[in-house]
């Protein structure tokens, strides 16, 4: 059955084995074991043996704190070559050349650019000849003339020598393979723009108050630390990765190059750089002064916007606000054009490099797209650059409403710092003045058109309701939407129309304006009219500073892990609904909007504001320089990797409940919780890991080692407890497809906990020795994720901090992969010309010439999908002699061959994660064979007769090489015309 699939695929998957192995592996692995840590860094900064002394503090700056012996400790140095030794590339472990990987023509939203690759050259391969090189190989292997090669990039890096070419020709994989010297291909992928979620636009007016109230710096212990420490970044360079910045907003600092505040950067796109444009024409200048939704703008706004000394009316914000770090200096580094529609994956390789090169000290990337596995040139650009002592900070995604699974590249990389989202405090939104003087907020609706639109009704009518605005009731389980409701009001007389208890924006009515407002304020303006039937009430189109109910929640649209490995994502979670920040003046004009800031939501609002607080740290600590991460320093005094950096941020995070319940969110919302900074700066302790992935029952641990180290300068008596998170189940019975929202229970593990008390002396570390008990009402069949938090707490200042793990109950090893039953009636199979599927016993005749839809659906992700056609009778195929045969589909014009997919997502619910993987047939299969030491590959039509499709999935953790390790199923029997 596979084995004429596997010739094709034995490379391309070569690394998910290797990945799957780890994952297995890494779920037993032990940690160094317990007492005195060392005063030396090792290359992970995991605590080891011997004493740590207290005296190696800094003595310069405004904060000294205990803890900082522990984290800056290294080795003085006086050698003049340090830095050098740092950041030269080791390329012993990439001598071997590799075979390009068969490359899938969609991952998730991403979008193969065909015939475009990424290409490394070993370290010492002169950076001036690699355009050379691509075209001389290209030429002689393949007949690629020089007209027909454009080479898109050159990254030459300390840490990456190469460059991204195209062709113009059909044919250039095996060519590709041939270059010179080249030791990494990576085909090349579109990556869609940066999506809003939701926007509330600021006032012309604006609005007193001592207070930065607007994007919750009391949650975060930003407000401590700028008050107590008077730290505000200052010094530490931070680099964003997106549309590119305005950096002539006053509060970005009016100027771009040395002195500014946006002080580096490159435009690696260029303005006209699009989907359908989709060649960057790169230059020095980063601006973004032309993208409507400014995202890039809006990013470096939260990280390190600074309204100080603002004086123009139009630029001074509505309410008071800041960036987190308002003192950074920023770099812009532009990957979209001024359609932001869509970036590449090697602009944003290319970046992180540069990024990297420009002496960034943290890097914040908030683009990406649905993934589920890692090996991605981004990914592989982000592990090499924090192995360096860059810190990155990667948005998870807005595919919450898609269910468990919903992780997007390259936060899925295990070396980023995923960040996850919880909403902002307050916000600023409408309101009506009551007839007290007091406010009434007021979400507008979005569908009001002045020039009319369509209106269904609802089938009551209502009596005359002439120039009054029409308050509502609404539910979910009401039978009459919104608008129809609306626009029913409107055709007998409404001017306007108010719902109340939905507790959410509404499209509304699309001829008169519609609002939300709360069940509370509902049911006070029926009591004030009840009582005073000519009370007055005041629409505005005033913003006011209103809380939000859900504050310091997770976001609703927050992606959730774990990845297609288990692994656990997000790292954290930073405030990101709701998030108040710059814009640019186009955009503000654009949008019609008074002033050039807006209020956004999404990760991709949570992750420079985490970035901002990791800014914050480093320059808490003196900022040492990353070179120094290597353990070496004329000062003694190094930067701590970012293995110690997560375990700090991780262990001192807040765990936070899913919104109106005492229960805490899963880990695979959340991961350690809400980002505090101020306790990050502070700690005394913290755990080494600081995050466990438990894998599922199957592939569990017996038990698992963990540290716990007295980073302060006091002894320290410890107590350990735990605490259950929410029991996310994905699935449903009798239906393969997850749940667009998991059922949360508070079903939590049973932890043992060895020791349970204590004592520690600064500098030393205890191993303390976990066991997990599943929940006891998990159902091991629905696979539900259990997570939880193991907390040591300092009886003697009662300092607490904590570890998160998270695993799956049941065997993923043998998870369904294949919907084929769910009720959407959405699966996988063969659809005929009227939608319906092929069932068994019917034998179609299905016309290969007009083309056979086939429908790939995937519960969970896989690493590679293989489509064949097999004979309903017999052994062979017709007019073939073989067994089965790959099949090659139009839609894509590439074999039914798909490597790393990502999980579909229930249908109706709109992810970046597609409802499924559909593929036109026009009877074409694809035949291999072997002619000496090549591999020959040929298309063929098959002959007429009756044939079954043959879908294919590699289990979880499965070998490729072993038939057994594939899920199979075939579908029913159909004849084959043409």
């Amino acid at each position: 059955m596979i084995v004429i699939a596997i010739g094709l695929l034995a490379v391309s998957i070569a690394l998910a084995i290797a990945l799957a192995i780890k994952s297995k592996s890494t779920n037993g692995s032990t940690y160094a074991t317990s007492t005195p840590t060392t005063g030396s860094a090792s290359a992970s900064n995991a605590p080891t043996t011997g004493p740590t002394s207290t005296s190696n503090a800094p003595t310069t700056g405004t904060t000294v704190l205990a803890s900082q012996s522990f984290v800056l400790k290294c080795d003085p140095v006086i050698s003049t070559n340090t830095k050098n030794q740092a950041e030269t590339r080791d390329d012993t472990t990439q001598q071997t050349k590799m075979k390009l990987p068969v490359a899938s023509s969609r991952v998730g939203d991403n979008i193969l650019l065909k015939n475009t690759y990424i290409v490394e050259f070993p370290a010492d391969v002169d950076v001036k000849n690699h355009f050379v090189r691509v075209t001389t190989s290209l030429k002689a292997s393949n007949q690629i003339v020089e007209s027909e090669i454009v080479l898109r990039h050159v990254i030459s890096s300390s840490i990456f020598n190469g460059a991204s070419f195209s062709t113009t020709t059909n044919d250039s994989i095996e060519a590709a393979q041939l270059i010179e010297n080249a030791i990494n291909i990576h085909p090349v992928y579109l990556v869609p723009g940066p999506r809003l979620l939701k926007s509330t636009f600021s006032s012309d007016r604006s609005i007193n108050t001592a207070q930065y109230l607007i994007n919750a710096f009391d949650l975060t212990g930003v407000n401590q630390v700028h008050s107590q420490f008077q730290n505000t970044g200052k010094g530490v360079r931070v680099a964003v990765i997106d549309t590119g910045v305005d950096y002539a907003h006053p509060a970005l600092g009016g100027c771009f190059g040395t002195g500014c505040k946006v002080a580096f950067g490159y435009d690696f796109a260029g303005d006209q750089f699009s989907s359908s444009n989709p060649i960057p024409v790169p230059d020095n200048d980063p601006i973004d002064n032309c993208s409507s939704s400014s995202h890039g703008t809006h990013v470096a706004g939260i990280v390190g916007a600074n309204i100080n000394g603002i004086n123009q009316t139009y630029f001074i914000p509505s309410v008071p606000f800041s960036g987190v770090a308002p003192d950074v200096t920023l770099g812009a580094y532009r990957v979209f054009g001024c359609p932001a529609d869509m970036t590449t994956t090697d602009l944003v390789t290319a970046a992180l490099y540069r990024a990297y090169d420009d002496k960034a000290d943290i890097i914040t990337i908030s683009i990406g797209g649905a993934a589920a596995y890692t090996e991605d040139p981004r990914t592989i650009a982000i592990q090499r650059i924090t192995n360096m002592g860059v810190y990155v900070t990667v948005a998870l995604g807005n595919e919450g409403e898609g269910g468990l699974e919903t992780v997007n590249m390259p936060g899925a990389a295990p070396d980023a710092m995923a960040i996850g989202s919880a909403d902002s405090t307050y916000t600023l939104r409408y309101y009506i003045i009551a007839p007290d003087g007091s406010m009434i907020f007021y979400d507008p609706g979005t569908a009001f058109d002045p020039n009319g639109g369509v209106n269904n009704g609802c089938a009551t009518s209502n009596p005359s309701m002439n120039g009054t605005v029409v308050l509502f009731t609404y539910t979910t389980e009401d039978i009459c939407s919104v608008g129809y409701r609306c626009n029913l009001a409107f055709e007998v007389g409404a001017r306007g129309c108010l719902i109340y208890s939905l507790g959410l924006t509404t499209e509304g009515s699309y001829f008169i304006p519609t609002g939300s407002i709360s069940l509370a304020d509902g049911q006070r303006i029926i009591s004030t009219v009840a009582a005073n039937p000519s009370a007055i009430y005041t629409f505005t189109n005033l913003f006011g500073l209103s809380s939000i109910s859900t504050a310091g929640t997770p976001s609703a649209f927050s992606s959730l892990g774990l990845t297609g490995d288990l692994l656990i994502k997000p790292q954290i979670t930073g405030i990101g609904g709701m998030v108040y920040s710059t814009i640019s003046v186009s955009a503000a004009v654009q949008n019609s909007l008074p002033k050039p800031y807006m209020i956004s939501s999404g990760t991709s609002m949570a992750t420079p504001y985490v970035a901002g607080t990791l800014a914050l740290f480093l320059a808490s600590i003196g900022n040492p320089a990353p070179y120094t991460v290597s353990g070496y320093a004329q000062n003694g005094q190094c930067r701590p990797t970012f293995s110690l950096v997560k375990n700090i941020f991780q262990s001192t995070a807040n765990a936070i409940q899913i919104y109106n319940s005492i229960v805490f969110a899963t880990s695979a919302m959340q991961g350690a919780g809400l980002v505090n900074v101020y306790q990050a700066i502070t700690a005394g302790t913290i755990f080494s890991p600081s995050e466990l992935a438990l894998n599922d029952t199957v592939r569990r641990a017996t038990s698992y080692r963990v540290s716990v180290i007295n980073i302060g300068n006091q002894t320290a008596i410890y107590t350990m407890s735990h605490s259950g998170a929410a029991l996310a189940t994905g699935k449903a019975t009798g239906d393969d497809q997850l749940l667009a929202q998991p059922v949360y229970t508070a079903d939590y593990a049973d932890v043992i906990i060895n020791p349970v008390q204590f004592t520690l002396q600064p500098g030393y570390s205890r191993e303390i020795t976990l066991q997990f008990g599943e929940p006891t009402n998990a159902d091991p069949n629905l696979l539900p994720v259990f997570s939880g938090f193991i907390y040591a707490t300092n009886q003697v200042n009662g300092e607490v901090t904590h570890l998160f793990y998270a695993g799956m109950v049941g065997d993923y090893g043998n998870a369904g992969i294949f919907v084929r039953n769910t009720t959407s009636g959405v699966i996988t199979g063969i659809q005929k010309s009227d939608g319906t599927y092929v069932s068994d016993g019917e034998l179609p005749s299905l016309n290969a010439t007009t083309g056979i839809t086939i429908q790939i659906v995937l519960a969970w992700s896989t690493r590679v999908v293989i489509v064949q056609i097999i004979p309903a009778n017999g052994t062979v195929l017709v007019g073939l002699n073989v067994s089965s045969a790959v099949m090659f589909t139009d839609t894509d014009e590439s074999e039914a061959v798909i490597v790393d997919p990502p999980r579909n997502a229930a249908a109706g619910v709109g992810t970046s994660f597609a409802e499924s993987y559909p593929a036109v047939w026009n009877g074409k299969v694809v035949l291999n064979s072997v002619n000496g030491n090549a591999s020959v590959t040929t298309m063929r039509n098959l002959n007429p007769g009756t044939y079954r499709i043959q879908f294919s999935a590699l289990k979880h953790f499965g070998n490729p090489s072993n038939d057994n390790d594939f899920e199979v199923f075939n579908s029913p029997a159909f004849k084959l015309v043409f």
